[in-house]
């Protein structure tokens, strides 16, 4: 009997785990000021005005990363396996057109474009406007240069399971 092998990538949530409800924590204490009479100093109004909008955006953005569920991919020799939270998608290789590593915001993303017979609503990611799908991204919540490394092996993996479908570009 041989033994399948694969590579296994996942997104790492630890980091939303912990600053979500830090970022929560402090964008509630900078929303009451009942209690201070600051009409007399409006640039602190501003000041904190401005901190509860930042911390509320960390707090939103980060709640969205730990409710959302991990994001698994799996690369083998037969296919791609595409999973989030409870939705999976296993694809062979021939329904994937194209796979890049795509950098938004700092952190390298693998993008998967799909072959047309493959029907939008199985796939469990959303689609860009281009008709790619953002899978995962890599080394999320990693210093760059573990980010970089993460990066550098999943480009190894895929070029040995199915290096015609890379772009070997870099965004």
């Amino acid at each position: 009997m041989e033994e399948q092998t694969y590579a296994k990538f996942s997104a790492s949530r630890v980091r939303s785990v912990i600053t979500a409800p830090i970022a929560t924590l402090l964008a509630l204490a900078l929303l009451p000021r009942d209690f201070f009479d600051l009409s007399k100093y409006p640039v602190t109004t501003v000041i904190l005005d401005v901190l509860f909008v930042v911390f509320l955006y960390v707090a939103v953005r980060t709640w969205i990363v730990v409710i959302r569920g991990p994001v698994n991919l799996r690369l083998a020799a037969d296919g791609l396996t595409m999973r989030r939270g409870r939705r999976e998608l296993t694809l062979p290789w021939a329904d994937v057109s194209l796979v890049r590593i795509s950098w938004k915001s700092k952190v390298p993303w693998v993008v998967v474009w799909l072959a047309e017979a493959v029907p939008a609503d199985r796939v469990p990611v959303r689609a860009e406007r281009d008709g790619s799908y953002r899978v995962l991204p890599i080394g999320r919540g990693r210093s760059v240069r573990r980010r970089m490394k993460q990066a550098a092996g999943f480009r190894t993996e895929i070029m040995g399971y199915a290096g015609r479908y890379i772009d070997v570009s870099w965004d």
